[in-house]
């Protein structure tokens, strides 16, 4: 249920089902499809699981308790609903409107199965403008499913405004973007904060997947990094990166790969490596230890998400370490492979960190692996 809620694929304006068995049916958003990529990640959530086709009157509509922040946008269309059409404000449309939202600067994300009838199509752009007086705000979007296509694209319609283009302000840093273009993950601030808190002065990063610059500007504006390679083969997110060095004023201590890292990458240079790709960095390994310097090694950051469906709750922690240490040997492994004429590499695991749970029994974890000659 949450890796659908996170794809904007659950139609979260009814209840999960019951059916015979142990089979539970979870209601899918009108016309979604399902990517091959997202088939996959499926495949490793569930045993087993079919897409089918049930009448929705036999669905029983979830009922939100409504909070201090979303009873005044409930209350202020229900007024324009019945002042515009001559009746009442139905349970079904009251469903669509939101109870949560993202926000941007001057600027509201509307989740996936906001207003999506037709009954709504005669409140016009009122309901727009509406929206957006009452949260606050000059523009208005709504987001639908992620696209299917590798650089993770969202699929955002603005419904307000013509600029697409936000400013987010996250743990005093300011990530600049086009919403249509790049997504932006709240759920990684534990780890912003955690790099937040290093002593990277008299160190060079390398980041193997930069993105928007999540990263990159904790190392650059908080941690104080010496310098930044950032690799990035999202041209939309180089875009992002590149406003939000020059935004921060860091724009100096960071060069930025545009393409493919396999091939962009500096090698022999870096202190520390980040790499943040999910579900797995491990892509990324061998590019990382070429990166490291051979005179002396350094630290890799190690990003993935691990399956602990059949982990027990006491033994999640005790699972994480175990983890961490076999991303390790790995990478001692390849360390002492390619330094061939140089052995005695260590690699060794000091520490996993638990970001999030990315969905049930999925856990993003990093491993922190001291590499040392």
């Amino acid at each position: 249920r949450a890796w659908l809620k996170q794809q904007a694929l659950l139609h979260d304006e009814y209840k999960v089902k019951k059916m015979n068995g142990n089979l539970v049916a979870l209601p899918l958003c009108n016309n979604c499809t399902l990517s091959q990529c997202q088939m996959l990640d499926l495949n490793k959530l569930c045993l087993s699981y079919r897409t089918v086709q049930i009448p929705m009157r036999s669905l029983q509509a979830r009922k939100y308790k409504l909070d201090k922040i979303s009873q005044p946008l409930h209350q202020s269309v229900a007024v324009l609903y019945e002042k515009s059409t001559g009746i009442p404000l139905t349970a079904n449309l009251a469903a669509q409107i939101p109870n949560h939202w993202i926000k941007h600067g001057d600027m509201i994300v509307l989740p996936a199965n906001s207003f999506t009838a037709q009954e709504w199509l005669a409140l016009g752009d009122e309901l727009w403008h509406l929206v957006c007086s009452t949260l606050g705000a000059k523009r208005l979007a709504k987001n639908s499913a992620i696209l299917n296509d590798n650089h993770r694209t969202p699929n955002v319609e603005m419904l307000l405004g013509d600029c697409s283009w936000v400013t987010h302000m996250d743990n005093g840093i300011k990530y600049t973007f086009d919403i249509t273009k790049c997504m932006f993950s709240p759920g990684n601030i534990t780890e912003k904060i955690r790099i937040s808190n290093f002593d990277c002065s008299e160190e060079i990063i390398v980041d193997l997947y930069a993105g928007i610059g999540y990263f990159v500007l904790p190392y650059l504006i908080h941690a104080k990094a010496k310098f930044v390679h950032a690799c990035e083969w999202n041209p939309h997110a180089v875009e992002a990166l590149e406003k939000s060095l020059i935004l921060n004023k860091v724009r100096e201590k960071c060069t930025v790969y545009f393409g493919d890292n396999r091939q962009h990458a500096p090698k022999f240079i870096a202190d520390r490596v980040n790499l943040g790709l999910l579900p797995t960095s491990r892509p990324g390994w061998h590019i990382a230890c070429a990166a490291l310097r051979p005179d002396r090694g350094g630290w890799l950051h190690v990003h993935g998400n691990v399956n602990t469906y059949k982990v027990v709750q006491s033994e999640r922690k005790q699972f994480w370490q175990q983890w961490g240490e076999e991303v390790a040997s790995e990478l001692e492994l390849i360390l002492n492979q390619m330094h061939s004429d140089k052995s005695g590499w260590k690699a060794t695991c000091k520490s996993v960190t638990h970001v999030k749970r990315y969905a049930p029994h999925i856990d993003h974890l990093i491993a922190d692996v001291h590499c040392t000659v």
